[in-house]
């Protein structure tokens, strides 16, 4: 979700989704309808394409594009900085019936086609992890954690359950942790990383815990059950030094 998404709370932002309708001017008349679905979940803005749109467009979280798919990859081809930092991309075909997830599946495109099935569009979303089966690992630590430690607990705490790291389906934590050793984590495992909005979380019913502190109610359980599969939670959190894991199915 876009530079100025929660994802960047510890920079003083805002933590509400910002998402950009990009079309054609002429166009904005038969897309007021999912501006006002997206309107009751995220901040949405249109905006009017040209040629040179893209630099400013790509500072959104969530890029809505009614536009042919040619000429969305030609305009952000060569923008794209990386998978923690390029906004998410969506794709409107021309008679409104699907909502084509391009980029940031995990960060904020699948939710958002999700959201656009309310105006009768089919989400089409071809990321892996929805399709598949494992553990769901949440996890929460102090600013200071390293990879290694991160991966020490989440060891201990599959150790616990009887599972192995090749089980793990996603891990997760809350956005505030975006720039931290997590993302080392999930590139060393090889799996998807959810970043959850602290919105979300306080909008679960779940037991609050020392996390409130922070502004959420819990990170490793909130977040094990917003990424699982079923919301099933088979291990509560344990604390192994200064990092929380909690594991769902």
């Amino acid at each position: 979700m876009w530079e100025r998404s929660l994802r960047d709370t510890m920079r003083g932002r805002t933590s509400t989704l910002k998402v950009a309708i990009l079309c054609f001017e002429k166009d904005r008349p038969k897309l007021e309808a999912l501006k006002e679905i997206l309107g009751r979940s995220y901040e949405v803005e249109f905006v009017d394409y040209s040629k040179d749109v893209w630099d400013d467009v790509l500072q959104y979280d969530c890029i809505v594009a009614y536009l042919a798919s040619g000429i969305v990859v030609r305009g952000i081809c060569g923008r794209l900085r990386g998978k923690w930092k390029d906004p998410a991309v969506i794709v409107l075909d021309k008679p409104l019936k699907h909502a084509v997830v391009m980029l940031g599946g995990h960060h904020g495109g699948n939710e958002v086609a999700k959201k656009l099935e309310e105006a009768g569009l089919k989400a089409v979303i071809t990321t892996a992890m929805e399709f598949t089966e494992g553990y769901s690992v949440g996890v929460g630590f102090r600013k200071n954690a390293t990879a290694d430690e991160i991966l020490e607990a989440i060891a201990m705490a599959l150790e616990e359950v009887g599972g192995r790291m090749e089980e793990i389906r996603v891990i997760s934590t809350v956005d505030a942790k975006r720039d931290s050793a997590i993302v080392e984590v999930a590139n060393r495992l090889k799996r998807p990383l959810i970043f959850v909005r602290a919105e979300e979380i306080n909008s679960m019913d779940i037991r609050e815990t020392k996390a409130v502190k922070i502004g959420v109610k819990n990170v490793a359980e909130a977040c094990a059950i917003y990424a699982s599969n079923s919301g099933e939670l088979i291990l509560p959190k344990r604390v192994y030094g200064g990092v929380t894991v909690a594991i769902a199915w």
